[in-house]
C-alpha cells in the first residue's frame, strides 16, 4: 500500500478526523497492493512538482484492516470479547473503525459493568448505588445515544440542558438509572458545583474520544480527568472509544489520551473482507489567484461595442467572469472567441423600423472578433506573462504525474459550471499546456437523456479516444468505464456527489484528488463535511460503487440545496421541470433523487416505525430489438400515503432512474408532501461584491434617494413569488387552506376556505386582534380538488362579492385573473386536530363541505328580502346581516335579535335616531323617499348593531376609532330590510381575511428569503420578527432582536480582529471593528444582497386591500355607469358623479396624481433610513443565533457578507489565532506574585490553559515603565465584547417581555465602568492587578474603602426594608479607576481565548459570579437613585413623545398628594402619599412594574415610533364600537402626503 506520510501543513485543521495531513517521506510502509497500484504510486510520487510532495490522505469508506497493517500497529489488536475482559483490570482506549462497531463495544462493556455492579450489591447490601457515566461530546448527542440504548436490558437516563438550567439540582432525578448520559460541559459544570461526584460511577464511558486526539485546547473531558478523576482514591474504570479509519491506525498518536485517561490502547479487529476498497483520497493545495487577473481591459470594449445588450447579454459576462477567475486570461480569450463565433453565426433577428442599434452592435462585434489578439498559453506561474490560474497549474501537475501510464490512463474531472468545463477541456488539449498524452473531452449538456450519446461516450472513453472527461454534476451518475483518477476541480458539499466520485473510480487502484485553495477555510470545511460519513453511509457507498444502486441512501447522508445545474445550463435546459411557487425553485430530472432523499429524511423524522423505509426496485427485460431496457420503482415510507411510483422503461439505467425519481417528485408535489423545503435553491449571489465590471447589481437598481436626506432610500417593495407563479397553474385545480379563528370576542364565527391555484405552503398559526382582543388564527391544509367551469364561475362571483362588501368599493375580476378564491364551509366540517398535530403533511378533505348553493346565491345577489311568507322571521333572522336599502354599497348591520315586544307603531325609547318621532313608522314616512307604507304594521322589529368597516388587525392597538357623530341605527322594520347573502358567522371570519392575507404574504416573503439566502437555517418565526420594523405596525418588531444581534456582531468582529491583527493595540482594534459593524457597512451588505425589498416596513391599509389577481392594464379604474351607494341614513349618492365633479373642479394645468395613484406609488416603495436596514441585519443575526446558536449565526453572517474573510466556522478563530501568534516577537511579561494564578483560577472557577494569557490579563501598562510589554489592553478589547454579549443574552432571556429600551438601560447598568469596578472590588479580583504606579495604588485603595462603606450601608437598609440591595456604587463621589473595569474584561477575555473562543470557562464564571451579583443589584428600579429619571429614560428610549408625571390637584389643604403617570393621555399608574417626593417615587416604581410585566401595554397606548407623531390619545376600548370611515380615510391620505413629500 502507499506510504503513510508525516504530518505537514495543509488547508484542513489538524483535529479533523476524516482528513489527515501527511508527507511523502520517512513514513510507515503500507502493505503492497497489486503491480498496477504500485506502478501508479511510483509515477505519482516520482513527479518533482513541489505541490505533490505534501498531500492529505484519507481511508476509503469501509476499508478492511489488512493483517500486515495490524502487525505494524504499536498497540495490540484484540477482539470485542478481549476488550471487555481488559476493562475489568484497567482503563481502556478502544480504537474502532465504525460507529456500528463502537456501539456494539459500548453496549457489551456497559452490560458487563452493570451486571457486575448489581451482583456486588446483591452480595454486599451496604454498597451504595452507582451507575455508568456516559459522557458525550455535545448536547445533541445526548438524545442520539439515549435513543440508541433505549431498548436494552439496562435503564438509561439523560441529564439534559433543561435539567442543568433548572434552579434545583437535577441529578437526583437521573442517578438511579443504570446509565446516565451527559454532555462533557454539563458534567464539568456539575462537578465544579458539587452536584455530582465521579466516585458515584462504577464506569465512565467517553463515546467520541477521537475528537480529543489532535485538539490543543483543554477540553472539558480532559479537565474532568485532571481536576477530579485524578483525585479519587478508588476511581471507576474508564472506557474511551476512538473511531478512526483503519488506514490511519499506524499513524495515530494516542499517547496524550493514554496519559490523561491512565489507560492502555487496544485496536478492535473486525471482519471486513468484502468491504469496498475506495480510492486513495488526496487533498492538494494551490495558491490563490492574483487579483490583477480579475479585470481584463477588453470587457469595457465589449460593452462599448454593444451598449444596449442586444447581442451580448448579462449571462455572457457572468460566465466569462467565472472562466476568468477559475481558469485565467487564456481561457477567458477562448470563451469570448467561441461565444462571439456562436452569436455572430446566428441569423439576424428582425428589427423594428428605424432601429439600427442591433445592426451597428453586430458590425462592431464582427470587427472586434476579426482583430481579437491570439495569445499563446503560458503555463509557467513564475513569469509575469502567465495566463492560467494556480488552480489550473496544480491540475496540470497532477495530470503530469500520470504521464507514464500510457494507454491505461483514464481520468474524470468534476467541475461546477458547464462553461468552465468546456473551456477547461479545450485548454487541456492545447499543445502548450504540456500534456501530450491527455485527450480531454467535455461531456455534452443533456448527456443523460441521450442513450446514443452515452454509448458513444462509453466506447470513446473505454477505447482511449478520450482518456480525460470533464463532467458537471448533471452528468455525475453517467455509466462510464472506471477511471484511474477522479479530480474534484470544484468542491461540492454533497455526499451524493461524493458517492459518485467513488463509483467513477477503480477503487483502491485509483486516486480521488481534491483541489483546495491554500488558506481557504470554507473549502477546508467542505472537504471535512463530505468525508464525515457513518457506517450506514459507508455501507451504502460500497453497494453504490459496485453498481448496486437499488438501495435508497441512508437518512444520515447529507445533501445540500445546491441544484445540479449551473446557470449556464438551466437557461438552456429543456422545459420539463417542477416549479415551486413559493421560492421559484425548480426540480429538473438531475435534481429529483436528491429532492426525494430530502423528503424521505423529513418523513423519517415524523414516523416512529423503524421498518417504514423507502426502497428502490429495478426491473429490466429485452426490448424488441434485443437491447435491455430498464425501469425503476420508488416506494416511499407508508407514512407518506403515496402509492409506489414507477418510471417509464428507458435504454439506460441512469435515464430510467432519473425518470422514476422525477415522477415521484411530481406525485409528492401534487399530494402536497414535497414543498419549498425540499427543492434545490440557486445561489443568491456568487460573490461578496456585485457584478463588478459587467453590470450594476440587481439589488442597487431602482433604488431611490430621498431629497431630504442621503441616508434615506426608497426600495421597490417585494411581492411574494407565490402569487407571481400562480398563473402557471391551471385555474380549475384548487388547493384549499381553511382559515379558523380561535375566538372572535365570543361571537359566533364559521371557518372559511382560501382556495389557491398553487399549493400554499404550511403557514404557522398567528395572532390577530379583533376589537382589541387577541385571537389565534390557524390554517389547515386540505386535499386538492378539481372544480367545474360552473363552480369556478360561482367562486369568482362569491370572491368578488366578499371583496366588494369588505371594502365597500367596486371590484370585478375574471376567474382566470383571480389567483385565489374565498368560499364558506358548512357546519359539518371540523378540523381533526390530533391528525394535524401528528404530521405536518396531514390534509383534510374539504370539497364535500363547501355549500355550493350558498356560494351561487351570494355570487348572484348581494341581498334578499328579510321578510318573507315562506319562512318565519325568527328563522330568517338567524345568523343574519341586514341592510335597510336594496343597494350593494351601503352600511350593513349584524342582526342581534327579533324584538317581538316592538312593532313599527312603537315609540323608540332607547334609539336616539327616532326619538323625535311618535313611532318608527312615522320616522320612515319622514325620512324615506317615495315611502308607500307597510303591509303589516304589527310585525316585530329587529334589533341590529353596525358591522364595522374592515381594519388592520395586525397590531394590539387594532381597534375601531371613535364612533361617528351621527346617531347609530338600532332598530329596523323587517319589511323594509334586506338580508345580506353571506351569513354573519361567515362574514366575521371574512372580516379578518385582509389581515390574514397580509400575514400570509409576510410569511411567503420570509420563506423565500430563508430558502434562497439562508437555506432554511433560520426559524421563520424569528426571521419574520427580524424583518418587521416598527413602521410595519405589527405585534412584534425587530428591536429586541437587534439588541441581541448587535452584541453578537460585536463578538464575531472582535474575535476576527483579535486573531488577524495580533500586533494591534486596543485603539487600532476599535477603529477596525467599526469597519465591520458600522451601520454603513451593514447597509451596504443588505443593499448588495437585495434584502431591503423583503423588509416589512409598510403599514397594512385594509381599505386598499384586494385579493391577489392579475391586473389588467386596459381595464378602466371605475365602472362606466354610476354606482349607487348609501350613507348611514340610507340616502343614495352617485360615486361616478362625485368623481366627475372632482375632476372638473381641478385646474387645467399639469394633471395631479390621483389619490389612488399616490397610494399605489407609496405602497410599492419602501422608504427607509440606512440605520433601519442596518438594524434589520443585526436582527437577522440574532434570529439565526436563537435558531441554532453561535455556529448558525456565524454562517448567517457569512451569508450576509459581513466582512469576515476566511472565517468558515467557529473553530477558525482559534486556528487562525494560533497561526498568527507564532509569527509575533515575544514581548516582555512581568512576574506576578506567587499564588496569584491559583487564586484567580479559584475565583473564576476555571483553569487557564495558557497561563501567560492570565499574566497578561492581570498586568497594567504601568508595570513596564518605559519598556514595551504585553499588558491587558488587547484582552480587555475581546473581553469587553464577550461580556457585553453574555449580559445582552442574559437579560434578553430573563426579561422576555421587556421593551428594547428597557433592555438597553439594563445592559448599560450592568456593563458600565462603575458596575464592573464594583464587581471587581466585590470579588477581590482587584487585589491581583499587577501595576507600578503609586497614584493608581492610592486611587484604588480610596475607591475600595469608600465602596465598602456604601455597600455595608446599603445592605443594612435593604435588610430593614425587606428588599434587594440597589446599586450602591452610584453613590460613590469619586470616579472609579478605569483599570478595575478593564481588569474584569481582560480576565474574561483571557479565559475566552484560552478556551478557543468558546464560552466554556467564561460562561461558568458568568453564571456563578457575575450574573448573581448583577441580578441582585441592577434592575430597572435601581438604575438611578430617582426612579422617575429611569422611567423617563425608558419612555424616551421607546420613542414615546407624549408622557408625563403629573400631580393631581388637591381638593383640600394638607390632603395626601396623588401622582399619576400618563402616556398619550392614558393612565399608566397612580400613587398617593403625604410627601410629594415619596408619591413621585411610588408612582414611578409602579409605572416601571407595569411596563416590565405587560409587554403589550406600551404598544397599546403609544404609536409614536411608527405612526403619526401628532396622534391624539386613543379613547377607552369599551367605548369603541364602530370605525369612523372619514377619520380612517383622512389618516391614509395624510400618510400618503407624507410619503409624497419624502419623494
Amino acid at each position: 500500500m502507499l506510504n503513510l506520510w508525516k504530518e505537514a501543513s495543509s488547508v484542513l485543521a489538524k483535529h479533523t478526523e476524516n482528513v489527515t495531513t501527511v508527507s511523502t517521506v520517512n513514513g510507515h510502509k503500507r502493505p503492497a497492493d497489486d503491480a498496477e497500484q504500485s506502478s501508479k504510486r511510483q509515477r505519482l510520487q516520482g513527479h518533482s512538482s513541489p505541490g505533490l510532495n505534501e498531500m492529505q490522505v484519507t481511508a476509503a469508506p469501509g476499508a478492511p484492516i489488512p493483517a500486515a497493517a495490524m502487525s505494524s500497529l504499536s498497540r495490540p489488536v484484540v477482539s470485542l470479547e478481549e476488550a471487555c475482559a481488559q476493562l475489568k483490570d484497567q482503563n481502556v482506549i478502544a480504537v474502532v473503525q465504525s460507529h456500528e462497531e463502537k456501539t456494539t463495544l459500548l453496549r457489551s462493556c456497559i452490560e458487563q459493568s452493570v451486571s457486575e455492579h448489581k451482583a456486588n450489591r446483591a452480595v454486599n447490601g451496604t454498597q451504595g448505588y452507582r451507575f455508568v457515566l456516559f459522557v458525550v461530546d455535545d448536547n445533541v448527542s445526548i438524545a442520539e445515544y439515549a435513543n440508541e440504548f433505549e431498548n436494552e436490558d439496562f435503564t438509561v437516563g439523560a441529564y439534559t440542558v433543561a435539567l442543568h438550567s433548572s434552579s434545583a439540582n437535577g441529578w437526583p432525578s437521573v442517578v438511579y438509572n443504570d446509565v446516565v448520559i451527559v454532555a462533557a460541559n454539563l458534567l464539568l459544570d456539575s462537578l465544579s458545583a458539587g452536584n455530582i461526584k465521579l466516585s458515584q460511577a462504577h464506569l465512565i464511558v467517553v463515546s467520541d474520544a477521537q475528537r480529543l486526539v489532535a485538539v490543543q485546547i483543554l477540553q472539558p473531558i480532559i479537565r474532568m480527568m485532571t481536576d477530579f478523576y485524578a483525585k479519587i482514591f478508588e476511581p471507576p474504570r474508564v472506557l474511551a472509544a476512538v473511531t478512526s479509519d483503519p488506514e490511519r491506525w499506524t499513524s495515530l498518536d494516542l499517547s496524550r489520551l493514554e496519559i490523561s485517561f491512565s489507560a492502555r490502547t487496544f485496536f478492535l479487529g473486525s471482519k471486513a473482507a468484502d468491504a469496498w476498497f475506495g480510492p486513495l483520497e488526496l487533498v492538494l493545495e494551490y495558491d490563490a489567484p492574483a487579483s490583477t487577473q480579475l479585470h481584463p481591459v477588453l470587457v469595457s470594449k465589449l460593452r462599448e461595442a454593444d451598449p444596449e445588450g442586444s447581442i451580448l447579454q448579462r449571462r455572457h459576462f457572468r460566465r466569462s467572469r467565472r472562466v476568468l477567475s477559475q481558469l485565467g486570461l487564456f481561457a477567458w480569450d477562448l470563451f469570448w472567441k467561441a461565444t462571439l463565433d456562436n452569436l455572430l453565426s446566428l441569423p439576424t433577428a428582425s428589427q423594428a423600423p428605424g432601429d439600427n442599434g442591433s445592426a451597428r452592435a453586430r458590425e462592431r462585434l464582427v470587427d472586434m472578433r476579426s482583430t481579437w489578439p491570439d495569445r499563446a498559453l503560458v503555463a509557467n506561474l513564475r513569469v509575469s506573462a502567465c495566463n492560467i490560474t494556480p488552480k489550473v497549474a496544480r491540475l496540470v501537475e497532477v495530470l503530469l504525474g500520470y504521464s507514464g501510464s500510457g494507454d491505461d490512463f483514464r481520468g474524470v474531472i468534476f467541475v461546477k459550471d458547464r462553461t468552465v468545463a468546456s473551456t477547461l477541456a479545450t485548454m487541456l488539449r492545447d499543445p502548450e499546456i504540456g500534456l501530450p498524452f491527455v485527450r480531454a473531452e467535455s461531456v455534452r449538456h443533456g448527456a443523460a437523456s441521450d442513450p446514443d450519446y452515452q454509448r458513444d461516450l462509453m466506447r470513446a472513453f473505454g477505447s482511449g479516444q478520450h482518456n480525460l472527461l470533464v463532467l458537471t454534476r448533471p452528468a455525475q451518475d453517467l455509466e462510464l468505464p472506471f477511471a484511474s483518477t477522479v479530480i474534484s476541480f470544484n468542491l461540492f458539499e454533497d455526499q451524493l456527489t461524493y458517492a459518485c466520485y467513488q463509483a467513477r473510480s477503480k477503487g483502491r487502484h485509483s486516486h480521488l484528488v481534491y483541489l483546495v485553495e491554500k488558506g481557504d477555510n470554507e473549502q477546508r470545511r467542505i472537504v471535512t463535511q463530505i468525508q464525515a460519513i457513518d457506517n450506514d453511509i459507508r455501507t451504502w457507498i460500497t453497494g453504490f460503487a459496485r453498481g448496486e444502486g437499488n438501495n435508497m441512501p441512508p437518512v444520515s447522508l447529507r445533501t445540500t440545496l445546491d441544484p445540479c445545474l449551473s446557470d449556464s445550463e438551466d437557461d438552456e435546459e429543456d422545459s420539463e421541470f417542477i416549479l415551486d411557487p413559493t421560492t421559484n425553485a425548480r426540480i429538473y430530472k438531475a435534481d429529483a433523487e436528491a429532492a426525494v432523499h430530502r423528503l424521505v429524511v423529513d418523513l423519517w423524522g415524523q414516523t416512529s416505525e423503524s421498518q417504514d423505509i423507502a426502497t428502490i426496485s429495478l426491473d429490466h427485460h429485452p426490448s424488441q430489438n434485443g437491447e435491455a431496457i430498464y425501469r425503476y420503482t420508488i416506494s416511499l415510507p407508508r407514512s407518506a400515503g403515496v402509492s409506489d411510483v414507477s418510471g417509464p422503461y428507458r435504454h439506460t439505467k441512469v435515464q430510467a432512474r432519473r425518470e422514476a425519481f422525477y415522477r415521484t417528485c411530481q406525485a409528492c408535489v401534487q399530494k402536497g408532501l414535497m414543498d419549498y423545503q425540499h427543492f434545490p435553491q440557486t445561489s443568491w449571489r456568487e460573490g461578496p461584491e456585485p457584478l463588478a465590471e459587467d453590470s450594476e447589481s440587481d439589488a442597487s437598481q431602482d433604488v431611490k434617494t430621498a431629497s431630504s436626506s442621503s441616508a434615506t432610500h426608497g426600495y421597490p417593495r417585494k411581492s411574494p413569488d407565490f402569487w407571481t407563479n400562480s398563473p402557471k397553474y391551471p385555474a380549475t385545480t384548487m388547493y384549499p387552506t381553511v382559515i379558523v379563528p380561535e375566538n372572535l370576542a365570543d361571537q359566533p364565527h364559521a371557518p372559511v376556505v382560501l382556495l389557491t391555484r398553487a399549493p400554499l405552503p404550511q403557514i404557522p398559526e398567528f395572532s390577530l386582534f379583533y376589537v382589541g382582543a387577541r385571537t389565534t388564527v390557524r390554517l389547515y391544509k386540505g386535499t386538492a380538488f378539481e372544480v367545474t367551469s360552473v363552480q369556478l364561475e360561482a367562486l369568482r362571483g362569491y370572491t368578488n362579492r366578499v371583496v366588494r362588501s369588505l371594502t365597500n368599493k367596486p371590484f370585478a375580476c375574471a376567474a382566470e385573473d383571480l389567483l385565489c378564491f374565498l368560499a364558506p364551509l358548512s357546519s359539518s366540517w371540523v378540523p381533526h386536530l390530533g391528525t394535524m398535530q401528528n404530521s405536518k403533511w396531514s390534509q383534510l378533505s374539504v370539497r364535500e363541505h363547501i355549500p355550493w348553493d350558498a356560494i351561487q346565491l351570494a355570487a348572484d345577489y348581494f341581498a334578499v328580502p328579510l321578510y318573507s311568507n315562506l319562512t318565519s322571521l325568527d328563522d330568517s333572522a338567524r345568523d343574519a346581516i341586514v341592510q335597510d336599502r336594496n343597494v350593494e354599497f351601503t352600511m350593513r348591520h349584524f342582526l342581534v335579535t327579533v324584538r317581538h315586544n316592538l312593532t313599527p307603531m312603537s315609540k323608540a325609547e332607547d334609539s336616539p335616531r327616532e326619538a323625535d318621532f311618535p313611532n318608527f313608522l312615522e320616522y320612515c314616512k319622514a325620512r324615506r323617499k317615495d315611502f308607500a307604507g307597510l303591509e303589516d304594521e304589527k310585525q316585530p322589529m329587529v334589533e341590529v348593531v353596525a358591522v364595522p368597516a374592515v381594519i388592520n388587525n395586525l397590531h394590539p392597538m387594532s381597534t375601531p376609532p371613535t364612533p361617528p357623530a351621527k346617531m347609530p341605527l338600532k332598530y329596523l322594520i323587517p319589511e323594509l330590510t334586506y338580508k345580506f347573502t353571506i351569513p354573519a358567522s361567515t362574514f366575521r371570519t371574512l372580516w379578518l381575511v385582509p389581515s390574514v392575507m397580509a400575514k400570509i404574504d409576510s410569511y411567503l416573503l420570509v420563506k423565500e428569503l430563508d430558502a434562497k439566502l439562508f437555506h432554511h437555517s433560520i426559524s421563520e418565526q424569528q426571521l419574520l420578527v427580524a424583518l418587521s420594523t416598527r413602521a410595519a405596525w405589527t405585534e412584534h418588531n425587530y428591536e429586541r432582536l437587534e439588541f441581541l444581534g448587535d452584541a453578537f456582531l460585536k463578538v464575531i468582529a472582535s474575535n476576527f480582529l483579535y486573531v488577524t491583527m495580533p500586533g494591534a493595540g486596543e485603539g487600532e482594534l476599535h477603529n477596525a471593528r467599526q469597519g465591520i459593524i458600522g451601520n454603513k457597512v451593514l447597509h451596504e451588505c443588505a443593499m448588495r444582497l437585495g434584502i431591503c425589498p423583503y423588509i416589512q416596513h409598510k403599514r397594512f391599509v385594509a381599505k386598499l386591500w384586494q385579493p391577489p389577481h392579475i391586473a389588467v392594464a386596459a381595464a378602466p379604474e371605475r365602472p362606466d355607469e354610476d354606482v349607487e351607494m348609501a350613507d348611514a341614513d340610507g340616502e343614495t349618492v352617485s360615486e361616478g358623479a362625485d368623481a366627475k365633479e372632482e375632476e372638473q373642479g381641478k385646474g387645467k394645468g399639469k394633471q395631479k396624481r390621483t389619490k389612488k395613484q399616490r397610494q399605489l406609488d407609496a405602497l410599492n416603495t419602501l422608504w427607509m433610513g440606512d440605520k433601519v436596514v442596518a438594524d434589520v441585519v443585526e436582527a437577522i443575526l440574532a434570529a439565526a443565533f436563537l435558531s441554532g446558536g453561535h455556529e448558525r449565526a456565524l454562517q448567517a453572517a457569512r451569508k450576509l457578507h459581513i466582512p469576515l474573510p476566511n472565517i468558515a466556522q467557529w473553530t477558525d478563530f482559534a486556528r487562525i489565532g494560533a497561526q498568527h501568534s507564532n509569527t509575533l516577537p515575544s514581548l516582555h511579561t512581568p512576574h506576578i506574585r506567587p499564588g496569584t494564578t491559583g487564586a484567580v483560577q479559584a475565583l473564576v472557577g476555571s483553569v487557564f490553559s495558557k497561563p501567560e494569557l492570565l499574566v497578561q490579563a492581570l498586568t497594567h501598562g504601568s508595570a513596564f515603565g518605559n519598556t514595551e510589554g504585553a499588558s491587558y489592553e488587547r484582552l480587555e478589547f475581546i473581553g469587553d465584547a464577550i461580556l457585553d454579549f453574555l449580559v445582552a443574552r442574559h437579560i434578553f432571556e430573563r426579561h422576555p417581555h421587556l421593551s428594547p429600551g428597557g433592555l438597553t438601560l439594563l445592559k448599560g447598568g450592568m456593563v458600565s465602568n462603575r458596575a464592573l469596578a464594583a464587581f471587581c472590588v466585590h470579588t477581590g479580583l482587584y487585589q491581583h492587578l499587577h501595576f507600578a504606579s503609586e497614584q493608581l495604588d492610592d486611587a484604588i485603595s480610596r475607591y475600595a474603602t469608600a465602596l465598602a462603606e456604601l455597600r455595608q450601608r446599603e445592605y443594612a437598609a435593604a435588610a430593614r426594608e425587606e428588599r434587594l440591595p440597589g446599586q450602591y456604587w452610584l453613590e460613590v463621589s469619586m470616579e472609579p479607576p478605569k483599570c478595575l473595569s478593564d481588569l474584569v474584561e481582560s480576565v474574561v477575555g483571557a479565559l475566552y481565548v484560552c478556551d478557543g473562543f468558546f464560552e466554556v470557562g467564561v460562561g461558568r464564571f458568568f453564571d456563578a459570579a457575575f450574573k448573581p451579583f448583577m441580578d441582585a443589584h441592577v434592575r430597572l428600579h435601581t438604575l438611578s437613585a430617582n426612579p422617575k429619571v429611569t422611567l423617563l429614560e425608558l419612555l424616551q428610549a421607546e420613542g414615546c413623545r407624549q408622557h408625563a408625571v403629573l400631580k393631581v390637584p388637591q381638593e383640600r389643604q394638607n390632603a395626601p398628594v396623588q401622582m399619576e403617570v400618563r402616556v398619550h393621555g392614558q393612565l399608566l399608574a397612580t400613587a398617593t402619599d403625604l410627601s410629594a417626593a415619596i408619591a413621585t417615587r411610588k408612582v414611578a416604581l409602579a409605572a416601571l412594574d407595569a411596563l416590565t410585566n405587560d409587554p403589550e401595554l406600551l404598544p397599546r397606548v403609544c404609536d409614536c415610533a411608527s405612526g403619526d407623531p401628532t396622534k391624539k390619545p386613543q379613547p377607552q376600548r369599551e367605548n369603541l364600537v364602530q370605525e369612523d370611515a372619514e377619520a380612517d380615510a383622512a389618516e391614509v391620505e395624510e400618510a400618503m402626503e407624507v410619503l409624497d413629500a419624502a419623494e
